[in-house]
């Protein structure tokens, strides 16, 4: 079944529910019942005007706590005015959508935070109602232009154990920073080197890993340029085992993205290269709502 990149993560952990459609189905009748996610702070996310005794009779009072929270970010009396209400709860679901889905993640993040910090400077109820529908408008033509991929599509950036690694790897300078403290030891030895699936050209690169490793134990990648013995490390992190190539990456060095269980769906980071090494210039949490859809929350830019 084709399954947007939102997708591909929740058949790869099968955590979340298979997304099945092409685009986020908005339904305005749902800002009266909610989404049907298992956490107050993500509904509310998605609709600071979901009727109080919807999250009460769900979250309890910490939800009602939470939604009041929020709507005191947002102009006095906004839930009173139907359509405007209905229209912030269309742009935050489908703006969701779209970050959880999309094939140009750090991209749209930012062009979803700009749009959405101009809203925040709305003081009154008008002003939300002008700028809302352009905004909705927009975030919907790209998510219905979102490429869709198979789970074939993914890529893992290790590939296959490095033969001979000594001989390869002789000019390699050890400790890598951090491997005494995940790897119990500053050895080459307690380490297990992989060919990659990333082709730079006049470049080669190798992914290093503790022999002991874990689902969450530490990957390295080095780098050693065409007519040069130095191995570099152009990256590390200290708790995403399995790293994968984001589908149709439009740079030399592609992007990379990691994903992790944790209580609230599956945290996603995304890793640029720039500077002469891999940053992390993205992370989110996905869930998937009552109807498979699924849905960015606390997207946080380093």
């Amino acid at each position: 079944m084709p399954l947007k990149l939102g997708g591909l993560f929740s058949v790869f952990l099968g955590l979340l529910l298979s997304v099945g459609t092409v685009s986020a189905q908005f339904d305005p009748s749902l800002s009266r019942t909610g989404v049907g996610l298992q956490f107050a702070f993500q509904e509310v996310a998605l609709n600071p005007c979901i009727p109080e005794s919807v999250i009460k009779g769900r979250f309890g009072q910490s939800g009602v706590k939470l939604l009041h929270e929020s709507q005191k970010q947002w102009p006095a009396k906004m839930c009173e005015n139907t359509k405007v209400a209905s229209g912030l709860f269309e742009w935050l679901y489908i703006s969701s959508a779209l970050q959880a889905q999309t094939d140009r993640p750090v991209l749209i993040s930012r062009l979803i935070k700009t749009r959405s910090n101009g809203l925040a400077l709305c003081q009154t109820v008008a002003c939300l109602g002008e700028r809302l529908p352009r905004m909705i408008e927009w975030a919907q033509t790209n998510l219905d232009r979102t490429a869709v991929y198979r789970e074939s599509d993914r890529i893992r950036v290790k590939s296959e154990l490095l033969s001979h690694p000594r001989l390869s790897l002789r000019e390699l300078v050890l400790p890598l920073h951090g491997q005494f403290e995940h790897c119990r030891s500053s050895t080459f030895d307690s380490l297990d080197f992989y060919t990659v699936n990333i082709k730079v050209s006049g470049k080669a690169l190798v992914m290093v890993q503790c022999k002991t490793a874990t689902p969450e134990s530490p990957t390295w990648i080095i780098e050693n340029a065409a007519n040069s013995k130095v191995w570099v490390p152009i990256m590390f992190n200290p708790s995403l085992n399995d790293l994968y190539i984001l589908p149709n990456s439009r740079y030399t060095y592609p992007t990379l993205y990691g994903q992790k269980n944790v209580s609230e769906g599956i945290r996603v980071s995304f890793f640029e290269y720039g500077e002469d090494l891999y940053q992390q210039k993205l992370g989110f949490t996905i869930n998937a709502d009552a109807s498979g859809e699924t849905l960015a929350f606390d997207v946080q830019m380093p």
